[in-house]
Formats: C-alpha cells, sequence, structure tokens
C-alpha cells in the first residue's frame, strides 16, 4: 500500500509476509478444521434437543388432544412434530454440507500426501453408502418422529365428526408442512 508521499507502508509489506507463510497457512488450516468440527458438534446438540423436543411436544398435545376429544388440539402434535422435523432436516444438511467441506477439502489432501492418514470425515465412507447403512437404524426412527403424530392425528381428529369442521385450517396447515418435509428430505437425501 502507498503513502501520501509515494513509499510503501511498512505495516503493509509486514502483513503480507505474514499471511503468505507456511505457518500462517498451517494455522489458518487448523483454525477452519476445528472451528467446523465444534460447529457440527454444536449441531449434533441442538439436533438432539430437538428430537427430545418434539418427542415430548407431539406426545403430550396428543395425549391432550385424545383426552379433551378435540379435532384442533390433536392436529397441534403434526404442527409441532413436523416443523421440528424440517428444522432437524436443516440442521441434517448443515452437518452434511461442514462434513463433505471437512473430507473433500482437509482429509482427502492429507491422506493423499501422508501415507496411513485417515480423518474421521473420510474414514466413515462414501455419504450415500453411509446414508444406506444409517437408513433403518437411524433415518427411519427421525422420519418416523416427524410423521407418526401426522399418521395418529388426523385420523383421530377425522373420526371426532362436527368438532372436526374447526380443525380443518390447521389440516391444511399438516399437509403443506409434510409437503414440505417430503421435499426437503429428498432434496437433501445426499448430505443426511
Amino acid at each position: 500500500m502507498a503513502t501520501s508521499d509515494g513509499d510503501t507502508d511498512p505495516d503493509s509489506a509486514e502483513v503480507t509476509s505474514i499471511i503468505t507463510g507456511a505457518e500462517f497457512a498451517r494455522d489458518l488450516f487448523l483454525a477452519e478444521y476445528r472451528t467446523l468440527r465444534d460447529e457440527i458438534l454444536k449441531k449434533m446438540d441442538h439436533r438432539t434437543s430437538l428430537v427430545v423436543c418434539s418427542v415430548t411436544v407431539s406426545s403430550a398435545v396428543l395425549g391432550f388432544g385424545i383426552d379433551r376429544k378435540s379435532a384442533s388440539l390433536l392436529l397441534v402434535a403434526p404442527l409441532v412434530s413436523l416443523l421440528l422435523g424440517i428444522l432437524i432436516v436443516f440442521y441434517n444438511m448443515q452437518i452434511g454440507v461442514a462434513s463433505e467441506h471437512l473430507r473433500t477439502r482437509y482429509e482427502k489432501p492429507m491422506s493423499r500426501r501422508f501415507q496411513g492418514f485417515t480423518g474421521w470425515h473420510e474414514g466413515m465412507g462414501d455419504p450415500a453408502v453411509r446414508l444406506l447403512q444409517r437408513l433403518v437404524p437411524y433415518h427411519l426412527p427421525l422420519i418416523l418422529i416427524a410423521t407418526a403424530p401426522v399418521i395418529v392425528a388426523v385420523p383421530l381428529a377425522v373420526s371426532l365428526g362436527d368438532t372436526f369442521t374447526s380443525g380443518i385450517p390447521v389440516l391444511i396447515v399438516v399437509v403443506g408442512l409434510l409437503v414440505v418435509y417430503v421435499v426437503e428430505l429428498l432434496r437433501n437425501r445426499k448430505l443426511l
């Protein structure tokens, strides 16, 4: 950077020498890797909290709706479970994107350069294979946590007859959320 008298700014030269050095690159590399790993772990914790919240709230609301024979109250459970299910898919997608970034930008180049090195994300294998391996023990329960309240609450609400008419607007929202949930699942299936 030039100063007003035409000389080069000494601070600028110092900054340039620092950021072009190998030590700076290494520190930046490690900082980004650690930050992304921490972010993944935090998102995994948030996702777990959302799952617990979804199960708890949906179960409680279903219980109250059945006890009070209220179609509108019954339909609140699918609203909650689907909204939280969409957030869980979003967190899974963010975790998948960060994991894939670490796998392709950090771990694969390291394993090519250093014989015997295998990073965590690279060691987990191909994401498409992981999806199939985790389908029954992981993905199916998450899908059921989001959709089971729909499967239970909608027929119960409809069976209440006359009281169901007040729940029609809520049912329309539930169906819309179910469509959004399924679309997001299918759209992000490679990252889950």
